[in-house]
């Protein structure tokens, strides 16, 4: 199965985990798509007890659970410490070798200021060629971002997806990895309602059907 019939998708993250949070669940259902993730910081050292490597290695981690994703972290340590034509230019050089026909970010309705810098890049990275633009959900998305395409899960992809958010072993203590906020991140009511117990939620900006 494809993601929206994607070939190749970059999805990206401002941080560790945002990507993975949004999405693992479809990396698992969506085999026949290739995911590359690129992570803009290694989300800074606020308790001082992770670094950069520890970040890096966490994501490497749930990366590797899956045959159809790859992934780079940035060694910056704050989103907001770089300008977004720098930004853009990292994706554009380190991955010059890769045509996607969807790219992925995190949504403009987020409460995290450096969520909503990832969602300048989208329009930016497809100012060339026509490729699916698309929105994922965060933890810190708001409750007046509207969603307009639900991917299903699956027990076995849901399960994939709790074991693969484990692997953010620092980001443990956070209240959103508890096992009742991650449950009720995967809740819709209309989903629900048409039997579909648990999804992934993202908004098509938008989309193009190539001839």
């Amino acid at each position: 199965m494809k993601f929206l019939n994607s070939i190749t998708t970059l999805c990206i993250g401002a941080h560790p985990d945002d990507v993975e949070y949004g999405m693992a669940g479809t990396f698992s259902k969506c085999t026949d798509t290739d995911f590359v993730v690129v992570v803009m910081s290694d989300g800074g050292d606020f308790d001082k007890t992770t670094t950069y490597n520890d970040r890096k290695k966490e994501n490497e981690n749930v990366w590797n659970m899956f045959s159809n994703v790859t992934g780079m972290v940035d060694a910056e340590d704050f989103v907001k410490e770089q300008p977004e034509d720098e930004m853009v230019n990292f994706i554009e050089t380190n991955f010059s070798d890769y045509y996607f026909d969807t790219i992925v970010t995190t949504a403009q309705e987020d409460s995290h200021f450096e969520h909503r810098m990832i969602n300048n890049l989208g329009p930016a990275l497809c100012r060339r060629d026509p490729k699916t633009l698309i929105e994922y959900r965060t933890p810190s998305t708001l409750n007046h971002w509207i969603p307009n395409h639900f991917e299903p899960l699956e027990p076995y992809d849901y399960e994939v997806k709790k074991a693969s958010l484990r692997k953010f072993t620092s980001q443990q203590k956070a209240p959103y990895f508890k096992e009742e906020c991650i449950d009720s991140f995967h809740h819709n009511f209309l989903c629900s309602k048409r039997g579909l117990v648990r999804v992934e939620s993202f908004r098509i900006v938008e989309s193009y059907s190539i001839l």
